[in-house]
């Protein structure tokens, strides 16, 4: 079943039923339940007993099979990063592929791969269905491939893209799927939602979230409580740049600077005379911090922060990255 806040999605994708275009992209910001909702759809598009909303009925041959990951007229295809673990190589040692860190591209083999799938007919004489995701995680070689599948479309075949940032991907692989563009819920409805989960979730977490309902679950305690601890360093005037550098040695650069971009942003939005958008239950330890720090600087730093995000994941050295990322903070003002 899809979230309740996809019911008018839904309710479109039923309308198609019957003249499927031979591609539909999801696309949204993430943590709202696009890769689900695709997921809703092959097993509906596959289902051999759908209901008459176009659900898959979930107790069919062919409900049984997508769900134990053995439909035959089913591929998914994702980055190695997003797989689950594989067995060691059984070729050679495996000693250095073993410690090689996945990759988080879609390679143009992948694509390439499907040539079978998609030129021998269904094993059950209905749809076979490809879902790619995130799609601009293709390489420009592998977009290109599935680029020559979109503009000869095999016969019975779907392809569902989803994506996070639809303009990474070919203009030309964009401009032939159906676009579906998926928007955050309510946050009155995600914190139903929510609550039905059994999430503790609060509304000050679901902001921090971005209002997106599934990142929001995602949130660990721990996490929160880390991120709660280095905010109240980076509320208090004495901390200096060693002691917040001391604090983060420890931790992962990646979410450190998304935290601190988050951070920015309503320090911006502050200093703007606007409301904080992430972090709600902090204004008050924020507004006294916008009093000495110059708009333009705090721009500035965002944007410094924008490029820091892209070198985030592979820093060269962590501790000194974090030492530049906090002497470049506390020179703002």
């Amino acid at each position: 079943m899809y979230f309740p806040w996809q019911n008018e999605v839904w309710k479109r994708l039923a309308g198609l039923h019957g003249r499927w275009p031979h591609a539909l992209l999801f696309h949204g910001r993430p943590g709202i339940g696009k890769l689900h909702l695709a997921q809703v759809l092959a097993q509906s598009l596959l289902c051999e007993k759908r209901s008459q909303q176009d659900l898959a009925c979930c107790a069919c041959a062919a409900c049984a099979w997508f769900a134990s990951g053995n439909h035959p007229d089913f591929r998914l295809v994702q980055s190695e990063a997003l797989a689950p673990a594989q067995e060691e190589s059984e070729t050679g040692d495996g000693v250095d592929e073993g410690k090689k860190k996945p990759s988080k591209q879609i390679k143009i083999e992948q694509i390439r791969g499907l040539s079978d799938f998609l030129n021998v007919g269904s094993h059950r004489n209905g749809y076979r269905v490809v879902l790619i995701h995130p799609a601009e995680s293709m390489n420009p070689g592998a977009a290109n491939a599935l680029l020559k599948n979109l503009e000869e479309p095999s016969a019975g075949v779907i392809f569902l893209l989803v994506s996070h940032q639809p303009s990474k991907l070919l203009a030309t692989v964009r401009s032939r799927c159906h676009a579906l563009a998926l928007t955050l819920p309510s946050r009155q409805l995600s914190l139903r939602w929510l609550q039905e989960q059994g999430s503790k979730a609060t509304p000050a977490t679901l902001a921090f979230a971005g209002d997106a309902p599934l990142e929001a679950a995602a949130l660990s305690e721990d996490e929160a409580a880390t991120r709660r601890r280095l905010f109240d360093l980076l509320s208090q005037p004495t901390s200096s740049a060693l002691s917040l550098a001391d604090f983060c040695q420890r931790l992962q650069p990646g979410p450190v600077v998304s935290w601190m971009l988050k951070w920015t942003y309503d320090l911006i939005a502050l200093a703007s005379n606007g409301n904080a958008r992430y972090n709600i239950d902090l204004e008050k330890k924020m507004n006294p911090l916008v009093q000495s720090m110059p708009l333009l600087q705090l721009l500035r730093f965002y944007g410094a922060l924008l490029s820091l995000h892209a070198i985030a994941e592979h820093p060269l050295n962590a501790r000194l990255f974090f030492d530049d990322l906090f002497i470049a903070y506390k020179e703002i003002g």
